[in-house]
């Protein structure tokens, strides 16, 4: 019997040693004292990783005096790419330095620009408390150091170890950035080469508006005026994301900071309004084309409300119609390459690397991936690579529209097959030239070339022989012809030379030699060398003729005619090739 209930006797041993072993489980761990940092010499970036510690504070109620206090809060060892969704919390960082070289200042940083609130206290030689502030909820005037982000000044004390509170306050977007110890050298250093980067960017960004607005304003081009608007609204909001703004534009109103993530948003809905522009999907998605507009106006709006209202809420579904606006422009795109549009591949190109860019800060505001270089400055990159192909591309397709409207202006006044002008242009240039050499008494010849084997041509080569044989005939008067003359295509085997220069007979007979020969002249543009036989009727106006005519120039259908009669007769059999008609 005793022996049972001594057996009995431990159960109630056993659970009370279970239930406090739970206790203690439940109960925090307290981190293991983390090393002092040791600064003795310039280094340029001191090891602070393995000196940090953190602390939650959910309420965001803790001070540093209330956690100085209390040694027992459950600080813990910091792990890299550890997220942190604060809300109205706080995070709280504290580490131990100890300055061992008086000559070398030393800067702590927080390299996030954009983060709500970020103050720095420690106790200096006499026990008082230092707090310095920065962050995006505080006048850039007011930092400890104006920058970017935000950037500390640790105790110039040597010998004895200080500790270090940091407190974060950044309400919407998971927190993962480390903070950084640099020396002064080394942080000027990197300044220096982030402000030339940034430079850089931002130069080349009014470089492409200005240059955008320019095309927008002389071509009268939508595509370029809503890329100016898009490439403005990008920058802008980029010159807001990366701290720039807060530092040089606003230093004195913390508030717009906030009231700029209303850019980010408005630069997604101009960017589908200039694809939009470009590739017209109403054409071949109208549906689409209603979604696109629905959030071409949705985006504004939530990023409005969003200034306004600052909810995690109102972040989440703003981020989230951000992510749906890249899809449908992908749609979009990728609709008017199937369809054939030939310039939405440069869209396309331009486009990529903003898209991509775009997923790791959105990722980011949603907790999926930690800060780090490329979700700060990714779309920044994407930006750059795109600003040049997209402005290539629309360069492109308005020369070509450009091209086509001249082409379209020219079809009435040139020849389309060989590009000479046309026969009531030439005509009217006729009236001009004649009623001109009237009154200034000076020699004028005019040509007119049959080309008389053309017929033959396209009944024994085909048409696309006759058509090459009526190009060389072109060509061989365009050889011949000064920049002041006129050649013209007057009929289907018919061309006229117009010489404007005085010029007597012997010279303009010379002329009509050298397109007589050039005709004759073996080519392999044409089956079998076929030459070209050319009749020429070469009407000649001298002073002397003047004296008949008055003071009236001669009539220019008259000429005309005159040398159209003097070409058929030349069929008569007799092989001249070459004939002198009077103009008058």
């Amino acid at each position: 019997m005793s022996t049972f209930m001594q057996r009995a006797g431990l159960l109630p041993a056993l659970l009370v040693a279970l239930a406090a072993s739970l206790m203690l489980m439940a109960l925090p761990l307290h981190a293991e004292p983390a090393p002092t940092l040791m600064l003795n010499r310039d280094v340029g970036q001191a090891p602070l990783e393995a000196s940090l510690q953190w602390l939650l504070d959910p309420g965001g109620e803790l001070s540093a005096e209330r956690i100085e206090a209390q040694p027992g809060l459950p600080f813990a060892g910091v792990e890299p790419e550890q997220r942190h969704l604060l809300g109205t919390g706080a995070l709280w960082l504290r580490f131990d330095a100890a300055i061992q070289n008086p000559q070398v200042h030393w800067r702590l940083t927080v390299p996030l620009p954009g983060v709500d609130e970020v103050s720095l206290h420690f106790r200096d030689a006499a026990g008082q408390w230092v707090t310095q502030q920065a962050g995006d909820g505080v006048a850039t005037n007011r930092w400890a150091q104006p920058a970017r982000y935000p950037v500390f000044s640790l105790s110039p004390e040597p010998g004895q170890p200080v500790r270090y509170y940091l407190q974060i306050r950044h309400g919407r977007v998971p927190f993962s950035a480390l903070p950084l110890v640099l020396s002064d050298a080394r942080l000027i250093s990197q300044s220096l080469a982030e402000h030339l980067v940034l430079g850089i960017y931002f130069g080349l960004a009014a470089l492409v508006i200005v240059l955008a607005l320019a095309h927008a304003i002389s071509d009268r081009d939508a595509g370029f005026a809503t890329y100016a608007l898009y490439m403005a609204i990008f920058a802008a909001s980029q010159a807001s994301f990366t701290g720039l703004a807060g530092l040089y534009w606003w230093p004195q109103w913390p508030a717009l900071n906030r009231a700029t993530v209303f850019l980010l948003p408005a630069a997604a809905a101009s960017a589908m309004w200039f694809a939009r522009t470009i590739t017209l999907p109403r054409r071949f998605a109208p549906a689409l084309d209603r979604l696109l507009l629905a959030l071409m106006l949705m985006l504004p709006l939530a990023g409005l409300y969003d200034a306004a209202i600052p909810t995690q809420t109102g972040f989440v579904i703003l981020n989230n119609l951000i992510a749906l606006s890249m899809l449908v422009l992908l749609g979009v795109i990728g609709m008017a390459l199937a369809a054939g549009d030939y310039y939405t591949r440069w869209i396309a190109a331009g486009f990529l690397p903003v898209l991509l860019a775009a997923l790791f800060p959105l990722l980011r505001n949603l907790g999926t991936i930690p800060s780090s270089y490329l979700s700060d400055y990714a779309l920044l990159l994407g930006s750059a690579i795109e600003a040049p192909i997209l402005f290539y591309g629309l360069n492109r397709r308005v020369a070509q529209r450009r091209s086509l409207s001249a082409r379209a202006s020219r079809l009435g006044n040139d020849d389309p097959l060989t590009g000479l002008r046309s026969g009531k242009v030439f005509l009217d240039k006729l009236r001009k030239s004649l009623a001109a050499a009237q009154r200034s008494r000076q020699p004028f010849a005019l040509l007119l070339v049959n080309l008389a084997n053309l017929a033959r041509l396209e009944k024994t080569h085909g048409r696309e022989t006759a058509d090459r044989a009526v190009v060389l005939a072109a060509a061989c008067l365009r050889a011949v012809a000064h920049a002041s003359d006129t050649v013209a295509r007057v009929g289907d085997t018919e061309f006229a030379l117009l010489i404007d220069g005085p010029i007597g007979l012997q010279a303009a007979n010379a002329v009509a030699t050298r397109i007589l020969s050039s005709g004759l002249r073996p080519t392999d543009q044409l089956p079998d060398a076929e030459p070209l036989r050319f009749h020429i009727a070469l009407g000649h106006l001298a002073a002397a003729d003047r004296a008949t005519t008055g003071a009236a120039a001669p009539d220019a259908d008259a000429c005309l005619a005159r040398l159209l009669t003097a070409l058929a007769d030349m069929n008569d059999g007799s092989g001249k090739a070459i004939r002198q008609v009077k103009l008058v």
